[in-house]
This record gives structure tokens, C-alpha cells and sequence, in this order.
């Protein structure tokens, strides 16, 4: 649950929500935001639930950065080649591919905690 406490979900997570409720509650359309915002913070909110129940099951400190790219890979394939296919209301975008890389990384420098043996960027 340690990963529910830290501000960079949180902002993560409103941000979602806010904009969701911009978009489709108040019809309010911001196409750059409508276009590549959801891409941004999808990995940084899903794979913050992720390592919570991880962290909640089986102890896991952190992800590491295999599961963290595998996973980033796998949900933007999804989400960028099969939802497409299956429903014509989503775009496949290749910006969105980068949009998913710049959240990948948001989650690993700001979500995902640090392990006590590796050292941080600063030292």
C-alpha cells in the first residue's frame, strides 16, 4: 500500500479522473489532451495497482525493469494494435507509443521505490 501514498500516483490518478470528467462529463474537448493524456498516465496508474497488489501478496519491494518494460509493452500493444481491431471507435496513433514510454518512465523514477542496494541518480 505504499505505493498508494505517494503524491506521483495520486496526481497520476486525478489527473485521469479529472480529465475523464472534462472530456466526457462536462463535453469539454482538448484534442491534445484527448489524444495523448490517457497514453501518458496509463502505465504509471496501472502499474502502480500492480505493484501494490504485488506488495500486498507476495512482498515484492519494487518491479523490476524487465516486468516494468514487458509490461509497458504488452498494455501499448494492446491498447495501441488490438483495441483497434476489435473496436473502430479507438485510433492507432504512433505518437501514443511515445506517450507510453514517457509514462513507463515517469512510474519508474517516481512511483516504483527505489531498492536499499541500488544508489540513487544523485550519488
Amino acid at each position: 500500500m505504499k505505493i498508494l501514498r505517494k503524491p506521483a500516483w495520486w496526481s497520476a490518478a486525478m489527473i485521469v479522473v479529472a480529465h475523464q470528467v472534462v472530456q466526457y462529463g462536462l463535453d469539454w474537448q482538448i484534442p491534445v489532451l484527448d489524444a495523448y493524456l490517457d497514453p501518458l498516465l496509463c502505465l504509471p496508474v496501472l502499474l502502480g495497482l500492480w505493484l501494490t497488489e504485488r506488495q500486498w501478496l507476495f512482498s515484492t519491494e519494487r518491479l523490476g525493469n524487465l516486468e516494468v518494460v514487458v509490461a509497458g509493452l504488452a498494455l501499448a500493444i494492446l491498447f495501441e494494435e488490438g483495441f483497434p481491431r476489435w473496436q473502430p471507435a479507438f485510433v492507432r496513433d504512433w505518437w501514443d507509443y511515445l506517450a507510453y514510454a514517457v509514462g513507463g518512465t515517469w512510474f519508474w523514477w517516481f512511483i516504483n521505490p527505489k531498492s536499499e542496494k541500488e544508489p540513487s541518480p544523485t550519488e
